[in-house]
Formats: C-alpha cells, sequence, structure tokens
C-alpha cells in the first residue's frame, strides 16, 4: 500500500518507537498527526516529519482522559479523515509486587494502556466503516507474566484481547485491526533492548495490509 498522502494518527508519538513510525511515514509522503502529552515533544517530532517530505501536524492530547481527546481529535480533522491509527502510547511503571501496587498506579497503567486505545478505536472507527477502509495497528509487549509487573502485563493481555475482539466484529469489511509484539526497546520508558528503527520497518507493515489480510492477530517480532 502507498502510504503518499494517507493520514495517519499516531499515539505517544514524541519518542521511541512512535517517533520512528512518524518519520518513516513522515519519509513516505503521509500525512501524520503526532499525538501526544508533551507539545514541545510532538511539535518537535510534526517539524521532523514534514522535513522528511509528509505532512506533520502536532496535537496535544491524553489518551485517558475523553474530552481530551474528543478535543485532539477535532483538531487532527484539519488533516483529513483518519485511515491509520496506531495506538502506541502506553507506560510501565508500578514495579512492585501485586500487594504493595497502589490502587492508583494500577488505574493510571490500565487507563493509559487499554482505555487510551479503546476511545482511540471508539471514536475513529465509526468513520472507517462510513468510508469502507482502515488500518489500526496496537502496540502490544511480548512480556505478559512478568513478577513485579502485574499491572503492565495484565493492561497488555486486555489490549490483545480487545484487539482479537474487534477484528471479530470487523469480518467482511475493509478494516483491519492488530497488535503488535516488538521486543524490548531501548526508550525513554525502558533502556536496553533494540532501537526502534530496528523494528519500525515490520511494525509499519501491518499498517499497509492489503485488503482480505489477516484481522485480529497478535503479532511477534523478533
Amino acid at each position: 500500500m502507498n502510504l503518499k498522502n494517507k493520514v495517519i494518527l499516531i499515539t505517544g508519538a514524541g519518542s521511541g518507537l512512535g517517533k520512528a513510525l512518524a518519520l518513516v511515514a513522515g519519509q513516505a509522503g503521509a500525512k501524520v498527526i503526532c499525538a501526544g502529552r508533551r507539545k514541545d515533544k510532538i511539535q518537535q517530532i510534526a517539524e521532523e516529519v514534514t522535513q522528511a517530505g509528509g505532512v506533520g501536524l502536532a496535537v496535544e492530547m491524553d489518551v485517558t482522559d475523553l474530552k481530551s481527546v474528543e478535543k485532539g481529535l477535532k483538531q487532527a480533522e484539519k488533516m483529513g479523515p483518519i485511515e491509520i491509527l496506531f495506538n502506541n502510547a502506553g507506560i510501565i511503571t508500578g514495579l512492585k509486587a501485586v500487594q504493595d501496587l497502589p490502587i492508583e498506579e494500577w488505574d493510571k497503567i490500565m487507563a493509559t494502556n487499554v482505555r487510551g486505545p479503546y476511545l482511540l478505536i471508539r471514536a475513529i472507527l465509526p468513520g472507517m466503516i462510513q468510508r469502507g477502509f482502515g488500518r489500526i495497528v496496537n502496540i502490544s509487549a511480548p512480556i505478559k507474566h512478568l513478577p513485579k509487573a502485574s499491572a503492565y502485563c495484565a493492561s497488555k493481555c486486555a489490549l490483545d484481547s480487545l484487539t482479537k475482539a474487534v477484528g471479530y466484529e470487523l469480518k467482511g469489511v475493509d478494516i483491519i485491526i492488530n497488535a503488535v509484539e516488538p521486543p524490548f526497546l531501548d526508550t525513554e520508558m525502558h533502556t536496553g533492548g533494540k532501537k526502534p528503527e530496528e523494528v519500525v520497518a515490520q511494525v509499519m507493515e501491518l499498517a499497509t495490509l492489503e485488503a482480505g489480510s489477516q484481522c485480529g492477530r497478535i503479532v511477534k517480532i523478533a
């Protein structure tokens, strides 16, 4: 699929894999909505997207907050209808035994890693269905049973289940949703592992699948 002039929304676009995806999409001539909470970061990436050959737009958005999502999507409409969505925003905090994990920390992780993707999918999917086209890529994780990371693991299991359930709902239309499990990446959130640039092409492939491709998968990247 040619990404030129495709309207792409990437959450958590200010750093890490989100940044790498935005720049690759920009190089392909896409219109990239760089969403995130840090205005300076997403503005910088949006400018780099434009310099790379695409069109970048920075949109402040807290994916956990419905009003923030709605406000951000209204700004994003300047680019046109969203055709490709990367639910990339995520956090890994609260690395404690479950009995020591504050409820507030659990809620924060679940809100970012599960509620956020749900709010974006819920808001954007009707337009995709109406237009008869859409690609959604949820960024999951390979760890699902790591000690002292119960909230993070539970959130990614929930995201996988959300992906599969929505995939079943989309049978028969040219809207494809999948989740991807990249390896540990060297980012602001987690040091060590592969560079986001090493896996970005494989992640991007899920946004460029042809009609009729398998939907609702959890795709592991080695």
